[in-house]
């Protein structure tokens, strides 16, 4: 049930009076507790204090233990205590004894004997007793008859002092408290609820009458309150908004008959169809021209009986889309006129409220004439786009074999003064190697006998030994050349790579200098067997393992390993080598392989630059292939890959 405003009021204003009321007796309720509480402290705390005085001027007077039963025995009998109590700490129980009158029963006893004031309220007798209970400290004067030092807490006194007088004064305080309280509240309430309908009601009935006038049409009506207050600025407000609503009503029936001229005389048909029925419920005279039929028959008339039969779901796949978006899109289509034929339009629709119902408008654009123009364009447009891709592609065929040609020549000019240069360069370093290699075959005997004759301490000594080193760095460079000019040809056989890496370290253990470096060898169990030359294969470790040593320098470390790896070439055996070096030099990536090539520095060692050259022609000669990368550790990596071998297959370069 709806209630009207002033029984709202009422019930507001009756809400506010009762809640004060009760937020009045809560209060009281609070200050009179917490008023007796203090009343109750006090009076236990200046009664304790009496005791506590006279059973100081009793002990001083050497009464004693019965002295002090007499002071609290008479005490105990003043009006109003309901309880009265002293209570031995362990000191005195130690000294004295132990009696069951003066034991601690509670809590609250055993705090005071602690140190710390104990106060509570209880029910006693149908009225309310402060309970305090206060500790006893050794004084000065007492130490001759008690074995505790000044300041220790020997005991404590307890008392319940009866609270009923002090209960009734404060019950009468609380109910004037509560008559006057209320009554002042009652006609505040009551002066208020006068007021407000006055002040407030009133004039909103008036702002009630006035909405419902201007709801029926009435636009001229007008409040005209006079308040000197904010409702009379919200009459003025009212007032005007009906002036405003009165001329925009005169402004919408302009752009209403506006409206309706520019729509009859569109060139394109216009229709407005019912969402819910899809039936047409206005259209102007362009669509009757369209159509063939008359404005009057096009109304209520379903619109898919316009369309063509073959494409009903595709128009009403449309029409959901739109509804669903709630916007309209272009949309090709065809509609049957009244006499049968058929005409290409265009439609354009939104979707818009009118009087609360979802409407569809439709704007159909006639393209019997435009489509012919379409299509004149389009034929063309095709003939013309045959043409040219017809002999943009003849072009492109014909650069494209030129390119080919050029690039096969280039290729080959290149290969073939490369090939040149490296067969006049091996046939060269041939003949060179030959020549010098019997005279420092001499040279290297004779030093070595001469090193044998001269004593340790000899000053020409070193002399010698740098004779032979220099004599040993030419045989090699020698080796070199004459490898790389005239390849070795020994005989392939079966054999596993995983025998020839131990086997190079063995056998090169010392020329690899093992004890500078820390070698970490990983071999895989099930390493497939290779066809090739155990010879030829270990020149390539060790090149490899040779360079590994030279960029981890002292004190680096190199790491082998072994694998088996297939992929879209078939099986390998691969074997890797990685150093703790700088790695590849950006520069150097591409040229790595190269006759001559080295990232050493010249006239030193034995390096000229065809270790790594002479390493991927043996690999390539066991029909495998060699890569080097850097690790993302660090250092470089150089991965060797040779074809597993089958029995009754010969690998070929």
């Amino acid at each position: 049930m709806r209630l009207k405003l002033t029984n709202r009021f009422a019930i507001y204003i009756g809400g506010i009076l009762l809640a004060g009321i009760l937020s009045l007796i809560a209060y009281d309720i609070y200050s009179s507790s917490v008023l007796l509480r203090d009343i109750g402290r006090n009076e236990a705390g200046e009664f304790l204090n009496t005791v506590s005085d006279e059973l100081f001027t009793a002990m001083l007077s050497g009464k004693g233990r019965a002295g002090n039963r007499a002071v609290i025995d008479r005490l105990k009998k003043r009006p109003g205590v309901d309880d009265l109590r002293i209570i031995h700490g362990p000191s005195l129980d130690k000294q004295y004894g132990i009696e069951e009158g003066e034991i601690p029963v509670d809590a609250m006893d055993r705090k005071a004997l602690e140190g710390t004031p104990a106060f509570g309220l209880e029910y006693r007798d149908g009225h309310k007793a402060a309970r305090l209970v206060m500790s006893i400290t050794m004084k000065e004067d007492c130490t001759g008859c008690h074995i505790s030092h000044p300041g220790q807490v020997i005991g404590a006194l307890s008392a319940s002092i009866s609270l009923g007088k002090f209960e009734g004064l404060i019950a009468g305080h609380t109910r004037k408290f509560i008559y006057w309280g209320g009554g002042i509240l009652a006609l505040t309430s009551i002066a208020a609820f006068v007021l407000t309908r006055k002040r407030l009601l009133e004039p909103l009935d008036k702002l009630k009458e006035a909405a419902l006038s201007i709801a029926a049409g009435d636009l001229g009506f007008r409040v005209r309150l006079k308040t000197g207050d904010e409702i009379e600025e919200l009459g003025m407000a009212f007032d005007e908004m009906a002036e405003s609503l009165s001329e925009a009503t005169e402004r919408l029936k302009y752009l209403n008959e506006r409206h309706s001229r520019l729509v009859q005389s569109a060139a394109d048909a216009i229709v407005l169809k019912d969402i819910g029925t899809k039936m047409i419920v206005e259209a102007n005279p362009a669509a009757a021209v369209l159509t063939g039929y008359p404005v009057e028959e096009l109304l209520d008339l379903p619109s898919e009986r316009l369309y063509q039969p073959g494409r009903q779901e595709e128009y009403r796949a449309v029409f959901k889309r739109w509804v669903h978006d709630g916007k309209g899109y272009l949309h090709g289509g065809a509609i049957i006129k009244k006499d049968g034929f058929e005409v290409p339009i265009e439609i354009a629709a939104s979707v818009l409220t009118l009087d609360g119902r979802p409407m569809m408008q439709e704007i159909w654009r006639d393209l019997t004439e435009r489509q012919g123009f379409e299509d004149t364009i389009r034929r063309q447009v095709a003939e013309l786009e045959g043409t040219v891709k017809e002999r943009t592609l003849e072009l492109n065929n014909s650069l494209k074999e030129l390119g080919e040609a050029y690039g096969k020549l280039k290729e080959s000019e290149q290969k073939l003064i490369e090939s040149a240069k490296l067969v006049s360069l091996g046939e060269m370093g041939a003949g060179i190697a030959h020549e010098l290699n019997s005279p420092i075959a001499g040279i290297l005997s004779i030093t070595e006998a001469l090193i044998k004759r001269t004593a340790e301490d000899h000053p020409n000594r070193h002399l010698l030994m740098k004779v032979r080193e220099a004599a040993v760095r030419s045989k090699y460079i020698i080796m070199d050349m004459l490898t790389y000019a005239r390849p070795a040809k020994g005989a392939f056989a079966p054999m596993y790579l995983n025998e020839t890496v131990k086997a190079t370290l063995a056998l090169f253990a010392s020329e690899i200098n093992v004890g500078a470096i820390t070698i970490v060898a990983d071999y895989d169990p099930a390493l497939p067997e290779v066809f090739g030359n155990q010879g030829q294969m270990m020149q390539v470790i060790l090149n490899i393992i040779k360079n590994a040593r030279d960029a981890a320098g002292p004190g680096g470390t190199i790491f082998i390993s072994t694998r088996s790896v297939s992929d879209g070439y078939g099986e390998f055996s691969a074997v890797e080598v990685r150093d703790t070096g700088p790695g590849i030099r950006a520069d150097a990536r591409d040229r790595i392989f190269d006759p001559f090539f080295t990232t050493k520095e010249k006239g030193g060692g034995l390096n000229i630059g065809l270790g790594l050259s002479i390493a991927r022609s043996i690999v390539k000669e066991h029909g495998g292939r060699i890569e080097s990368f850097n690790h993302e550790a660090g250092g470089a990596v150089f991965r060797i890959h040779i074809p597993a071998y089958k029995k009754g297959l010969t690998v070929l370069s």
